[in-house]
């Protein structure tokens, strides 16, 4: 089992797999930014939402979040870029310009506009369409700032540039440096566009959604997407691999693709067509918590009492590092049964209860993970039901930590026991 982590890991840091990791967490600050106004638009106050629609403030806050959701390809591509740049020692921000110019020279200039009622569709011209910005164009966005990058630093490494005089200034020397390496960069995605529009996809962006993009989303964007990314970092996490980055690395372009699409119907004002996702946010580490209150009640041993003392503070806040390795649960096979139980009972039951109408749908929102649980709760959905589940699964999950914990607490005030005796 060891060997097959150990593979899993060691695949997770080949080149390609940590420049798309790297890349996805490096626009992160672009996704928070635009929480931030989801978190204000979305507070389920009944008054506020009210005052909201009728001052106008919904459509002004409405801006941000779609400057992130539906533009998030263009993020994508450029940090993808920026990154192949990075990982081969060369200028990120000259290849990241000409990683967005291939991927504007593979996006149509079509699209189509449909009159009041929905009844008549007519093709504009010389347009960019916003959904070829958004969910659908980023694993175009991944491949595109990834080849156009690596491309560009291909050329540059051949010698295929323009040299000059060492007299002329270094930005007018770097300009006609990346000349002949974007300009063939260019061409050959030039090539390509020409060739997708032989076929009967037409573009780069129905083929790669068609062929790759739509298969993978359908799969992993449902239950068991979300069942298996939250499971398997927890059982990663029992073995003392980093769970969360593992799954992360894994699922990452799935995972951006589906919260890029929930954050745009949350913008819209649709329902969101990943409601499993949406509550990713507050079933990842909703077991953190639970198990901290257990141990301030039920501990016996000093190390326990100790730590769920300092623990607290971050366990209201869902972060679960203090515990993981300051109980520990990595390497114990007494606590890593809770621990991956208690997932599974998260997941399977929070999917359960919305799909039979006892827990409110999820809006979309980007919300940050980093909340207290019941608020998350009811932010995520902007419901009251939000913050009575997430009770609920503190009150569950407690339960099922309890019994584990207590063969565990027993086992310290064992050993604690018989070294105070000794020290006697």
């Amino acid at each position: 089992m060891n060997k097959v982590f150990q593979k899993i890991v060691a695949f997770t840091q080949t080149r390609y797999m940590r420049i798309m990791t790297n890349g996805f967490m490096s626009i992160a600050a672009v996704s928070i930014a635009g929480s931030i106004f989801t978190l204000i638009k979305s507070l389920p106050i009944g008054a506020w939402q009210n005052f909201l629609t009728a001052s106008g403030l919904s459509e002004i806050l409405s801006i941000p979040v779609s400057i992130t959701s539906e533009l998030m390809a263009i993020y994508v591509v450029l940090a993808m870029a920026f990154q192949v740049a990075k990982e081969f020692k060369k200028d990120g921000l000259t290849a990241s310009v000409i990683a967005l110019g291939a991927f504007m020279i593979l996006t149509p200039f079509t699209a189509v506009v449909y009159n009041a009622d929905y009844t008549v569709a007519t093709p504009v011209s010389n347009v960019i369409p916003v959904s070829s910005m958004g969910a659908q164009g980023i694993f175009l966005a991944i491949i595109t700032g990834i080849v156009a990058s690596r491309l560009y630093i291909f050329f540059l490494d051949k010698g295929w540039t323009i040299k000059m005089p060492d007299s002329v200034p270094e930005s007018v020397s770097k300009m006609f440096e990346m000349m002949i390496p974007g300009g063939l960069t260019f061409l050959i995605f030039l090539a390509v566009r020409w060739g997708f529009s032989l076929t009967s996809f037409n573009t780069a962006q129905a083929f790669i959604y068609a062929i790759l993009q739509g298969p993978l989303v359908s799969i992993g964007g449902g239950f068991w997407g979300l069942f298996a990314y939250l499971v398997v970092a927890k059982l990663l996490w029992c073995f003392g691999i980093h769970g969360g980055m593992v799954a992360y690395s894994a699922m990452a372009t799935i995972m951006g693709t589906v919260m890029a699409a929930n954050a745009a119907a949350f913008a819209a004002g649709t329902a969101v067509p990943y409601p499993e996702w949406a509550f990713n946010a507050m079933l990842m580490d909703a077991h953190v918590l639970p198990l901290c209150l257990i141990m301030l009640v039920f501990a016996k041993s000093k190390q326990y009492k100790t730590l769920s003392k300092i623990a607290l503070p971050t366990s209201l806040f869902n972060i679960s590092e203090p515990l993981v390795f300051g109980l520990p649960i990595v390497m114990n096979p007494i606590m890593a049964i809770p621990f991956v139980l208690t997932q599974i009972f998260n997941v399977v039951s929070t999917i359960l209860v919305t799909n039979i109408g006892l827990l409110a749908a999820p809006t979309g929102a980007g919300i940050n993970n980093m909340i207290p649980l019941p608020i998350l709760g009811a932010l995520l959905n902007s419901h009251w039901s939000g913050f009575v589940w997430a009770l609920i699964i503190i009150a569950v999950d407690a339960l099922i930590w309890l019994p584990f914990f207590r063969v565990q607490d027993k086992k310290a005030l064992e050993e604690e026991l018989k070294l105070e005796t000794k020290e006697a």
